[in-house]
């Protein structure tokens, strides 16, 4: 039998009461008595067994669990333990046996008592003691209770022990909004402490912000694991594009950074991979939001799409900076490729840059009567047959909002039991709203009246934007063409041959590059509406604008941006292409380039912004070899 002066004597407590209304003896006796049930008999006795075979065989039985008799409802149940001190362990123990004993409600808990102690005579480490007592009120809780009590004791055994599995254990059986917040606390806190140059103190803050921000829904689905990584690349984004910004404060910079990850969907996980992006705004009113981003992606991988909920964006802390998280998932739900991913890595920050809207104030500027009039009157004297079409002059009027309104002069000779402009809109089924403004009869031709119909016409922008959301008025215009065809019947557009032929040349580009022009398309419009002079939009052969653009892109390659030049030649052509150029240098070669006197015809440049960098080049048609060694000498 063991005394209680005996007990006194190994049992050891590791801190000291500073309340005075507490009595430390109190604990003191809890704890002797948890200890005496727990630790067998002839281990806490004098004497017996050598006592470092004492030490060997108490650290092997640690964790010590026992649990009382169950008997017949309604009974009380008694839990002991007895471990190793490690953070937390008492409170996994008490979530494991309160909330996972009856998994399906919550038991009451009619007494928790927890110590840490030490026992000199047994193990130099700090050890925990504690036991909870519940109450089963029917038989059907204590036949539940004696069917999972050994699976649990084996989960509290591994937890107990590991902080690891006990995380793990906890986010398999569903850890409740603040278990889990507290763990992402913990999670967090340990980053700092690893003294890693890339967190600091202010991942609090990114951590704060984020959880307030996010839904319970989108914490629930998650483990604390993947919105700790969040969290910390959200921070580290943003601390290495603010450092970058420092350094280089006039250009772009973008990270993106790929986590692939999956969501609890009933039974079954699904797989979805999560996109954390960070990049500077060189401009005050540019905006990048995840429809965006998405997008970007989309241009891709096709079949990817948005996880409701998962967008989380943080401009507010700097203006001048923007951090994104999003998750996407395949239309068929499978997961994603190496490959895909490998994919995103190297196309999706450009397809990210060419993505960012600008935002700009509305013009207001009122329409021009008189030339209004003028218009009209030179239609006019486009009717001179009676077999002549209509002619049609559109121009582009204003934006508001999402609508875009074009002013529409309509010049045709009708007789009159011809129907009205407004009554072939009214039984045409078109999206153009009509707005007539004025009919006016303004001579004859035979036996057939000179009308002229000015209205206004609004179509949606929707249908016309570009990826950085800027409206492309061609395609608009070209739209809004094509429906009057429809509705009035063939038409001369008289201010729209100039804009046919470019958009006639670069459909026929974008032909010619097929799934290249279509992986570019926006950079390829940006370097086809730059060449100069701009007549040789329409007039230039398609097989030169090819080479150029395929030229364009193996220079911005980023192996490539240390070359000052790419050039590409042959018997009657001379390419080159630069990927980056300061603007007082490009002056300079401007008037080097002039120098030498080239007729206009012969040289075609253009000149474009990519990301920060200013691109630009030169193609010369010509057969003569000493203009092509000049303008390579101009050119070094």
């Amino acid at each position: 039998m063991i005394t209680e002066t005996v007990l006194e004597e190994q049992l050891e407590f590791d801190f000291e009461f500073g309340c005075p209304s507490i009595e430390a003896q109190y604990y003191r006796d809890g704890a002797q008595d948890l200890i005496q049930r727990l630790v067998p008999a002839d281990l806490l006795e004098e004497g017996g067994i050598h006592l470092a075979g004492k030490r060997a065989r108490f650290a092997d039985t640690l964790p010590l669990i026992s649990w009382s008799e169950l008997t017949k409802a309604p009974c009380a149940l008694s839990v002991l333990l007895l471990c190793k001190y490690r953070l937390n362990a008492c409170n996994f123990f008490f979530d494991m046996i309160s909330r996972w004993l009856l998994p399906n409600k919550r038991v009451n808990v009619e007494l928790f008592f927890a110590s840490d102690v030490r026992l000199p005579h047994l193990s130099d480490d700090l050890l925990s003691v504690a036991e909870i007592v519940i109450y089963l009120k029917s038989a059907q809780d204590v036949e539940e209770v004696r069917r999972n009590l050994h699976g649990i004791e084996t989960e509290i055994r591994l937890g107990i022990v590991s902080h690891y599995h006990a995380r793990r254990i906890l986010e398999f059986k569903g850890l409740s909004a603040d278990g889990k917040t507290a763990m992402i606390q913990e999670k967090i806190s340990s980053l700092i402490q690893s003294h890693s140059k890339d967190f600091d103190t202010g991942i609090f803050s990114q951590m704060q912000q984020f959880l307030v921000t996010c839904p319970e829904d989108f914490k629930s689905q998650r483990d604390y694991h993947h919105i700790s990584r969040i969290i910390s690349n959200l921070h580290s984004l943003r601390k290495l594009i603010k450092q970058n910004r420092e350094v280089f404060p006039t250009k772009r910079h973008l990270s993106v950074k790929f986590l692939k990850t999956h969501l609890k969907n009933g039974r079954s996980d699904k797989f979805v991979l999560g996109v954390v992006m960070g990049l500077n705004f060189l401009q005050e009113h540019e905006l990048f939001e995840a429809s965006q981003l998405v997008a970007a992606i989309q241009k891709l991988i096709p079949t990817a799409h948005l996880i409701e909920g998962s967008a989380f964006a943080d401009r507010i802390s700097d203006p001048g900076v923007q951090t994104l998280y999003l998750e996407v998932e395949k239309s068929d739900y499978t997961d994603f490729t190496l490959d895909e991913v490998h994919q995103l890595r190297a196309a999706l920050p450009d397809q990210i840059k060419s993505s960012i809207e600008q935002l700009t104030r509305t013009i207001f500027m009122p329409r021009n009567d008189e030339e209004v009039l003028k218009n009209i009157m030179a239609l006019s004297r486009q009717l001179r047959y009676v077999t002549d079409i209509p002619q049609v002059i559109i121009s582009f009027e204003e934006q508001k909002g999402q609508d875009l309104t074009f002013t529409v002069i309509l010049l045709r000779l009708v007789e009159e039991e011809d129907p009205s402009v407004q009554q072939l809109f009214a039984t045409a089924k078109t999206g153009l709203k009509y707005i007539p403004d004025r009919i006016r009869r303004i001579g004859q031709v035979r036996r057939k009246t000179k009308e002229a119909a000015v209205f206004r016409t609004i179509v949606s922008s929707d249908p016309f934007l570009r990826p950085d959301h800027s409206v492309d008025l061609y395609k608009a215009r070209s739209h809004v063409l094509a429906e009057l065809n429809r509705i009035i019947g063939e038409l001369r557009d008289y201010n729209g041959g100039m804009i046919f032929k470019q958009i006639e040349q670069i459909t026929a580009l974008r032909s010619s590059l097929g799934k290249v022009g279509e992986a570019h398309n926006l950079l390829m419009e940006q370097f086809f509406y730059s060449i100069m002079p701009m007549e040789m939009r329409t007039s230039l052969d398609i097989d030169s604008l090819k080479q150029l653009f395929l030229l364009l892109l193996q220079s911005i390659k980023p192996d490539s941006r240390k070359k000052d030049w790419v050039f590409k030649q042959d018997a009657k052509r001379l390419m080159a292409v630069f990927s980056h150029f300061e603007m007082s240098a490009k002056k300079l070669l401007l008037d080097r380039i002039d120098a030498l006197g080239i007729a206009p015809h012969q040289l075609v440049s253009f000149s474009l912004e990519i990301g920060d960098a200013l691109c630009g080049g030169y193609l010369l048609m010509s057969e003569d070899k000493a203009l092509h060694t000049a303008l390579l000498a101009a050119l070094s």
